[in-house]
């Protein structure tokens, strides 16, 4: 991800004298609130009407005129908070999101409503608000407008989808039909609430490979990453370390989810892999019969070999199996095949 360089702006000092342009307390009082300055939340139009006996019309007219008003004022803070944004946004790929604005600010999360409100009013950027699909961004003026957003997010996502699984940002890059460089599109990623980031590669939110949830989900990732069977307990202690976990998760949670899902082959002694890797269910007896089943008899030794191609046991476990297995029957010196 892009590092961030803290820049020194005084935001709140530049909202409160912009607030100022308006003459009427009550208006100043209805913007603070619509935004949420110094609040947990911004408050709703039903709220501030009834806190002020007026319809909550009234009090979206109000807010309207009030952002007109001020968007088209020569002030000072005004363009300062403008320039700050472009450079901000410039320096960034072009576009990036309204929370990482905040962060190179050293503003805290609750300051946040104050870069917005900056944002909202600059002629030189574009403000885009949060919805469904895309977190709240600030993109160059005339270079991401929404509409341009919207068709370059659904051209990535559509060449994520295509791909079919987790891709690095050099090889998605190579694949959009729109020419971006790396940052804007790495931004534009982040600002998309149906991608995710995880470990170097890019998915869609549903993926669980990018965006990891469940326990069994994380299981699955660690043998994934790792492309070998691991036992149980190994595989707890990597779940524990993925970035994405806020819990302590217990060996035992691990396990359980192990015996519970079908993609996880119980191979050896508390030793897992994954289906996918070609692993079948089964007991020792019942991979050797398998294994038979495709030719025989065979020699003792082929079939040892073949067995621990599938299982991760001892050889004398596969022998006694072979000697002592009604199923078994021997043809030759250190020959067996499947009983008729």
């Amino acid at each position: 991800m892009t590092a961030k360089t803290p820049i020194t702006y005084n935001y709140k000092s530049a909202v409160e004298q912009i607030l100022k342009e308006l003459r009427r307390d009550r208006d100043r009082q209805i913007i603070s609130r619509r935004f949420g300055f110094g609040l947990q939340r911004r408050q709703t139009l039903e709220k501030i009407g009834n806190d002020f006996g007026i319809t909550r019309e009234r009090v979206r007219q109000i807010e309207k005129a009030a952002i007109a008003k001020m968007r088209t004022s020569n002030s000072a803070e005004i363009i300062t908070g403008g320039e700050t944004m472009r450079a901000i946004a410039g320096d960034q790929g072009g576009i990036l999101p309204i929370a990482d604005i905040a962060e190179m600010l050293n503003a805290p999360e609750v300051d946040i409503p104050y870069i917005v409100f900056l944002s909202r009013l600059a002629a030189s950027v574009e403000f885009i608000d949060d919805d469904d699909d895309v977190r709240q961004a600030v993109g160059l003026a005339g270079i991401f407008p929404r509409t341009q957003v919207n068709l370059l997010l659904t051209e990535i996502i559509k060449s994520v989808k295509d791909y079919g699984k987790p891709i690095t940002l050099a090889k998605l890059k190579v694949k959009l039909p729109s020419e971006l460089d790396s940052m804007t599109l790495e931004q534009l990623m982040r600002i998309s609430k149906r991608l995710a980031y995880f470990d170097g590669k890019w998915g869609l939110i549903s993926w669980p490979e990018v965006n990891p949830k469940s326990i069994r989900d994380k299981t699955y990732l660690v043998l994934s990453r790792h492309g070998r069977p691991l036992h149980f307990s190994e595989i707890a202690k990597h779940v524990r370390g993925l970035g994405t976990t806020k819990r302590n998760v217990t060996v035992q949670a691990v396990h359980n989810e192990l015996i519970k899902d079908q993609r996880f082959i119980l191979i050896g002694r508390g030793i897992y892999a994954l289906a996918e890797w070609g692993y079948t269910p089964g007991t020792v007896a019942e991979i050797i019969a398998s294994v038979l089943r495709e030719e025989q008899p065979l020699h003792k030794d082929e079939i040892v070999r073949r067995v621990l191609m599938k299982r991760q046991v001892k050889t004398t476990t596969i022998i006694l199996n072979l000697q002592e297995k009604d199923q078994f029957q021997r043809t030759a010196k250190a020959t067996y095949k499947l009983k008729d």
